[in-house]
């Protein structure tokens, strides 16, 4: 039996995504991007695992007219310290704008694995012109 998080992604299209936040690398634009400027993301669940901790801040972002997704201020901890943060939005998820693509941000050296569960549908009206490109 399906759950309802998977029920989403496979009644629509499934957007989920594993990135290696590195140091060295302070922005991630489009680490989700939408299919057309019609195609809206949702974003379900965020797993931030920081494996190399310092004095940083991951900022999960809507890079249309939305606000942050989500934030994360860490502090350096001892050596071998895994923390694991997780923010579950729910299996609707969070709406990102219309067209818009989820970027990630970070300030500092700290080094971390993202999971992050999405999903992507048609979130503008499109005209029939519009043709299949869009579907």
């Amino acid at each position: 039996m399906l759950g309802d998080y998977t029920s989403f992604k496979r009644a629509y299209s499934d957007k989920s995504v594993d990135l290696d936040i590195l140091t060295g690398t302070a922005s991630y634009a489009n680490v989700i991007a939408a299919k057309s400027a019609s195609h809206q993301i949702f974003i379900q669940k965020i797993i931030l695992s920081i494996t190399t901790h310092a004095a940083d801040v991951y900022t999960f972002d809507d890079d249309g007219a939305g606000a942050v997704v989500a934030a994360h201020t860490d502090a350096a901890a001892g050596a071998g310290v895994l923390s694991v943060i997780e923010w579950d939005f729910g299996p609707a998820g969070v709406a990102l704008t219309v067209g818009a693509n989820l970027d990630i941000s970070h300030s500092s050296t700290g080094v971390a694995k993202v999971h992050i569960e999405a999903y992507e549908k048609l979130g503008a009206v499109i005209s029939y012109l519009a043709g299949a490109s869009l579907q």
